[in-house]
């Protein structure tokens, strides 16, 4: 693909040529496997999406709506929660059950006391992985740790209101020191991100799994699994096979799309 048919962005493979001077042009930019819109940024093979045990609390929301956006993005996803060493509450247990029947890997660690990475570092190996999350919850810390140095600024959580400070200022490719074709996108301003335009409010269970596995609902495939009898997952929420955040975020989402359809249809 030439290079005027495509603006380049990060995560791009290209062709470079140079001159003898020293300096280079960039010739062409190769067809994309996937890419997203907000940050801008290209070939991503999974999407960690981190949160914190505790100092900000865990945003489901936000969570559950990157997730989603993993999925339709065609990425596999995995969870990281940092500052293990400040849940006083057993956080990670409650989500663990939130999490466990959508399948999604979910590791718990410790920045500050470098514990509980090594489970993760194994599933960033050979792999070009986004981080997301919300601000607060120690990714630049976690950048600079994997890099093995000061890569990327770092902040406190605000006291007011305590949901921290954004502190990546661009979207960057890092490679990780020590793994092998290993690299991290950092990604700025991940707080609030916008669901794909592509995405339908009829389609959303697709995209979260524990929901794409329920059949039998009186009315599908048209079951929005809202005010419908006989709803295959509305059961599956009462009988605890689907954990009633999930479901939450769910009807969250599904609101937010069906919003945006009246709006641009």
């Amino acid at each position: 693909m030439q290079l005027s048919d495509l603006t380049p962005v990060v995560g791009d493979r290209v062709d470079l040529s140079y001159r003898e001077d020293g300096d280079g042009a960039l010739e062409s930019v190769y067809p994309r496997k996937n890419s997203l819109r907000r940050p801008q940024v290209a070939n991503v093979d999974q999407m960690l999406v981190m949160g914190a045990l505790a100092e900000p609390a865990p945003n489901l929301l936000l969570i559950d709506r990157l997730l989603v956006t993993a999925d339709f993005l065609g990425l596999d996803a995995l969870l990281g929660f940092n500052k293990a060493d400040l849940d006083s509450s057993d956080a990670a247990a409650g989500l663990r059950t939130i999490y466990r029947p959508a399948g999604y890997p979910l590791f718990t660690f410790s920045i500050r006391q470098e514990q509980g990475l090594e489970g993760l570092l194994q599933q960033l190996q050979g792999k070009v992985t986004v981080l997301a999350g919300q601000s607060g919850v120690g990714k630049s810390s976690l950048i600079n740790w994997l890099a093995g140095e000061k890569t990327a600024e770092t902040g406190r959580v605000s006291r007011k209101g305590g949901t921290g400070r954004h502190t990546t200022r661009h979207v960057e490719l890092l490679p990780l020191p020590g793994l092998k074709d290993s690299y991290i996108v950092d990604t700025p301003g991940f707080s609030r991100l916008e669901l794909p335009e592509e995405l339908e409010a009829v389609h959303l269970d697709q995209f979260f799994p524990e929901m794409r596995m329920r059949t039998g609902c009186r009315f599908a495939p048209d079951c929005a699994h809202l005010a419908e009898p006989g709803c295959a997952v509305k059961e599956a929420v009462q009988q605890d096979l689907i954990a009633p955040e999930r479901y939450q975020s769910y009807q969250a989402l599904h609101q937010e799309l069906k919003e945006l359809e009246r709006r641009y249809y």
